[in-house]
């Protein structure tokens, strides 16, 4: 099934395996390079200072334990499949309701943040076409790449390899440059809120690595997943750590990190201080590549989860249809678009936006216990694992995670527990009502009569 061009999942379809490496890596860092990075910096700057180099290497190991369950899942027989972190905390522990739980919370995530990038990107191309309705192009956007989406992994794939260069080859021009006109003093001091101010500056900045999972939806897509995609993981963050490190250590080199805090477009001043013209121009242009590389691959995802949900019963069979001639979750793709189209059109974006980060932060930690159980609770999954770490080594890495994302998250989680409890409310009848329907017993019995 691995390397054969095609893996039925229903009777509706198949999808394609199509995407190869190149495809994932410009998934992941299109994903993770998103436009708040160049604002973010100078916010970062504002709570410790010169030192925000530092606090992104510092949670380098952070993002990599945390994104250990993935390789280690999917390289295992899971790793075949779309559905990521609900078959690998299903098959672990042998229950549908938490695996079903950790995405959903995912699933409002994806929402939300196709609307915010979507209605980003609408205020973005402001700077373009001065006279532009924000929301209608971001609904523009978003109904542009679900074409992208709908008429073709390989297309979807394509657009998101070349985005992924413009934005790359804009960041090269915007920092390369830089690194001849940094000044050592302004590092001094390298912490002036002392270590509160660096612990204080992590949290924040973890977000900037947030949405990564989105790649372990492409795993049915993707030619020999199980070997590609957990190296495509390894290398992609320890890629987007470097060019994020890279761009502050130009950015606090350049200018003092007491302007950088006062700024709102941080990366365009310290590219005006040493591109002779074109600055203003180059980080629009590379913020709206983060933008459309974003919007891309995180509407990619949300169907796949739904059509895995749908395929397990969970949800109505009809969202696990797979269009016959594009081999695409179409049914699913339409759902979510019309989902965040209706979250931009109807101005309920702030509720979902006020959950987005803890569903995050929520996903993160059940797939990090995950993990930790794996070795023992189902030895026969880890023993089949292709990239297979020793038991302590799992344990060490996915209790780090595990900690680090509740020290991250809980003032949030108490701020908003509300929301999340009525998240999860609404999850769980969604759970119960999908159970009482029997949807699994109906596909079962629709598969018997059809063979």
């Amino acid at each position: 099934m691995e390397n054969s061009k095609k893996e039925v999942l229903n009777g509706s379809g198949a999808l394609v395996r199509e995407l190869g490496k190149l495809q994932g890596y410009a998934t992941l860092i299109g994903v993770l390079i998103g436009s708040g990075i160049f604002v973010v910096i100078g916010t970062a700057g504002g709570m410790t200072g010169p030192s925000v180099p530092l606090s992104f290497l510092a949670l380098y190991p952070v993002i990599l334990s945390t994104a250990m369950a993935y390789m280690v899942f999917l390289s295992t027989p899971l790793g075949e499949r779309p559905g990521g972190a609900y078959l690998h905390i299903q098959e672990t522990f042998g229950k549908t309701y938490p695996a079903f739980m950790a995405v959903w919370f995912q699933w409002i995530a994806f929402m939300g943040a196709l609307g915010v990038l979507s209605l980003s990107f609408g205020e973005y191309a402001t700077f373009f076409v001065k006279k532009a309705n924000p929301v209608a192009v971001a609904c523009g956007i978003l109904l542009l790449f679900y074409l992208v989406n709908l008429v073709g992994v390989r297309y979807y794939g394509n657009v998101q390899t070349i985005m992924c260069f413009v934005l790359l080859v804009s960041i090269v021009i915007l920092v390369v440059p830089g690194l001849f006109h940094v000044k050592i003093s302004n590092y001094r001091p390298l912490f002036p809120f002392g270590l509160k101010g660096f612990l204080g500056s992590l949290a924040p900045l973890f977000m900037s690595y947030a949405g990564f999972e989105a790649l372990a939806q492409a795993a049915g897509e993707t030619r020999e997943a199980r070997k590609t995609l957990p190296m495509v993981f390894f290398k992609g963050i320890s890629l987007t750590v470097a060019i994020y490190v890279i761009m502050a250590f130009v950015a606090f080199g350049v200018l003092p990190y007491g302007e950088l805090a006062k700024s709102k477009s941080a990366m365009a001043d310290v590219a005006a201080t040493y591109l002779p013209f074109g600055a203003a121009g180059i980080v629009a242009l590379g913020a709206l590549m983060a933008f459309t590389t974003s919007i891309n691959a995180t509407l990619m995802a949300p169907p796949r989860v739904l059509l895995v949900l749908a395929e397990d019963g969970v949800i109505p069979p009809v969202l696990s249809r797979v269009h016959p001639k594009f081999h695409t979750p179409h049914v699913a793709l339409t759902i979510s678009t019309l989902v965040a189209l209706a979250l931009l059109l109807t101005k309920t974006l702030d509720y979902i936006l006020a959950v987005t980060l803890q569903s995050i932060f929520i996903l993160y930690i059940i797939h990090g216990v995950a993990l930790i159980a794996l070795p023992f609770i189902n030895k026969k999954l880890y023993d089949s694992a292709l990239f297979r770490p020793r038991r302590l080594l799992i344990v060490v890495c996915g209790l780090f995670s595990v900690c680090c994302m509740i020290a991250f998250s809980y003032k949030m989680l108490i701020q908003t527990w509300p929301l999340i409890l009525l998240c999860a409310v609404v999850g769980t009848g969604v759970f119960i009502y999908g159970m009482a329907r029997n949807f699994r017993g109906e596909r079962v019995l629709k598969g018997a009569e059809k063979s």
